[in-house]
This record gives C-alpha cells, sequence and structure tokens, in this order.
C-alpha cells in the first residue's frame, strides 16, 4: 500500500463520462466531501494561528486534493475532477460556507448535481448546476508542504516503541466522511521513524482518497 495519493489518467475520462461539461467541473456531494474532511484539521479561531485557519485546494491531474492541518494533525482528501490545473488557499469560513452550498441531498444526488469552477486572479468562482454561486478570495498564505511528512520509502514505515497521541487528536480521523469509500473500510497507520531513527509522522489511510498525518507528542510522564 503506498502512503501518497497518486494520480490517475483515468479520472477525467470517469468524469466525463458521467455527463459533465468539458470544463473545470466536479459533483457538488465529491466537493463536500473534500472541504468537509480537510476542515476537520484546519486550526481553530482557538489557537490563535490565522494562517492555519485555511484549506489548500489543489486542481489537476483529474482530481481535486483538499490540505488541511493545524501543526499537530493533516487531513488530506481527493476527490474526482476534471478540468485545468491550478491551487488556491483559502479561508476556513469561506470553505465552510463552501461545503454548506455544496451540501447535496440524497434526491439531488440523483439529478447530478454539479458544480463549475472559474478561477480569475485571486477570485475564485464556484457556479452550482442548481444556480447557487459563491465567489472566494485565494489567502496569500502557504501551508505546510504535506507530501513531505510522508515517508515514501517502505522501510521507514514500521511500530515505533513510547509514541503517544492526544485522544482529541486521533478522534478528528474517526469523522472523515465514508460515504463513497464502500462498506468495511479500515483505518490502516502507518507509525514511521526519521532516517536517524527517531519517531516520525504516523500517516493514516481511510480507504482510497484519504490519507492524514499525525504528528507525534511525547508520552505524559516522559522525560
Amino acid at each position: 500500500m503506498t502512503a501518497v495519493l497518486e494520480t490517475r489518467d483515468s479520472v477525467n475520462d470517469d468524469v466525463a463520462a458521467d455527463g459533465a461539461a468539458a470544463s473545470n467541473t466536479l459533483k457538488a456531494k465529491d466537493l463536500h466531501t473534500a472541504l468537509s474532511d480537510a476542515l476537520l484539521f484546519a486550526a481553530p479561531a482557538s489557537m490563535r494561528l490565522p494562517f492555519l485557519e485555511a484549506v489548500r485546494l489543489e486542481f489537476g491531474d483529474g482530481q481535486l486534493v483538499a490540505a488541511a492541518t493545524d501543526r499537530f494533525v493533516v487531513g488530506v482528501s481527493r476527490v474526482k475532477y476534471a478540468g485545468e490545473s491550478f491551487t488556491v488557499v483559502v479561508s476556513a469560513r469561506e470553505a465552510k460556507a463552501l461545503a454548506k452550498m455544496a451540501k447535496t441531498t440524497t434526491r439531488s444526488r440523483q439529478a447530478s448535481r454539479w458544480v463549475e469552477i472559474v478561477a480569475e486572479g485571486r477570485d475564485v468562482l464556484f457556479q452550482f448546476s442548481t444556480g447557487e454561486s459563491m465567489t472566494v478570495r485565494a489567502l496569500d498564505v502557504e501551508l505546510p508542504n504535506w507530501r513531505k511528512l510522508i515517508p515514501r520509502d517502505a522501510h521507514l514505515m514500521g511500530g515505533v516503541v513510547g509514541m503517544g497521541y492526544h485522544p482529541s487528536l486521533v478522534a478528528k480521523f474517526t469523522k472523515v466522511r465514508l460515504d463513497e469509500q464502500g462498506p468495511g473500510t479500515s483505518m490502516v497507520l502507518f507509525a514511521s521513524v526519521t532516517s536517524s531513527g527517531k519517531p516520525g509522522p504516523t500517516v493514516v489511510h481511510i480507504g482510497e482518497n484519504f490519507v492524514g498525518v499525525l504528528m507525534p507528542q511525547r508520552p505524559s510522564g516522559d522525560r
């Protein structure tokens, strides 16, 4: 099992086959899933880290990848997307509002509700097939590169004795939406070590389209 979200060339073909127009499009319910998953890991206002109260949206290569972090955990969700490649970081506040607008009821899912994205400068317009629309403003911030936290070498994945995690951080991963993952989906954890043998991040896989990172903490009483 790989520890990164791989791109798949067939995704564009799948989206087109579902009836979407040949532009920057994805299903509204998929946008809701990606945003809702990532928002679980964005820094809350109580942490007073406004530059981390954000979600990074990477469009391209047949997918939308939404990522967020509060320094202690990272969440990355992938959904199908067809269109041009671009990246934008939006505030958690606007991401929440957009996720609410993208939420699709069971009845609407049968009608194939879509959203088209138009990026012009720092403004990104989300236009839904059911008439709703919302423009978000890109933030001038750079979130940490989550890909650097996921070891690519399999031998660096393994059990690490004495690694501890705060329960509230682990709980975030139990809230990831599994609607599209299928029955029997499990959470798989890969504790990693650095090249010097010290405890590294733990990579969390949930199904095929979600990967997260849980940063290690010194256990209580350990000096």
